[in-house]
Order: C-alpha cells, then structure tokens, then sequence
C-alpha cells in the first residue's frame, strides 16, 4: 500500500476526531465490563486491545470477541459480548465516511486495503477507549470497597 507521507495523516486525524464522537459508548461499555469482567478477568480485556493492536484484519477482533463470548460467562452476563460486537459493527459507517470525505474509492484492491486499515485504526481507538474506561471503572470500585 503506497499512501503518500500526507494521506496517511489525514487518514490518523480523520480517525483521531471520529474517535471522539463514540468516547461515551466506549465508556459505556467500559463500565459495563468493570460490572460484567470484574478484576479477575483483566488479562481479558488485555488481550483484546493485544489483538486490536497487532492484527491487520478485522475479522481477528471480532473471533476474539465472539469465542469469548461463547467460552465465557462473564462476557455473557449483560449482554457484554453481544454488545461490543455492536459497538464494532458500527464503526464499519464511520469507515465508509470517513473514507469518502478523504476520497478513498473502495473498489480497487488499493481502496479495499486503505478502508480495511481505516476500519482497523477505528476498532484500536474504540477498544483502547473501552480498556481504559474498564481499568478505570474497576479502580473506582476497588477505592469505593
């Protein structure tokens, strides 16, 4: 992929702002995994942001997601597997703006590999939000205790 040194920043601030209008849904999520996870599962949450951080695929976030889940109690209860995968579904029309206001076409293979990096940098984001925001609910609770 052959983006110039000036492309490539609008695409890292184009995300960087689109990364602040879903910081209250990351929140939310966040706190729902300090109820949900609680301390013990902490290695859980860090995985997840290991996997966003070192995968070039998408789908490698949501298997993550989905097997624990389905292995999980804990990802079960309220609905938190369920709703992160959500929460990253919906990330897939920020992508597609974003790409479009940057004029990025999705129907060359070059296009297709700069929206799949779009989608990727957005899901860090999202998941760096919704760890920090655990960690943070979690040392809340551990000071309220």
């Amino acid at each position: 992929m052959s983006l110039s040194a000036n492309s490539r920043m609008r695409i890292i601030r184009a995300v960087a702002l689109e990364a602040d209008t879903f910081y209250d849904d990351a929140k939310k999520l966040g706190e729902l995994a300090a109820r949900s996870l609680g301390q013990n599962k902490r290695s859980q949450a860090t995985g997840l942001e290991s996997i966003a951080n070192s995968s070039q695929k998408v789908s490698d976030v949501f298997d993550y997601v989905k097997l624990r889940t389905a292995r999980q109690k804990e990802w079960q209860k309220d609905n938190l597997g369920k709703e992160l995968i959500t929460d990253l579904e919906k990330l897939a029309p920020k992508r597609d703006r974003i790409c479009a206001d940057l004029h990025i076409e999705g129907q060359t293979f070059e296009g297709r590999l700069i929206h799949q990096e779009v989608y990727i940098l957005l899901i860090r984001a999202f998941v760096s939000q919704f760890a920090a925001q655990y960690e943070y609910a979690l040392s809340i609770s551990e000071k309220q205790s």
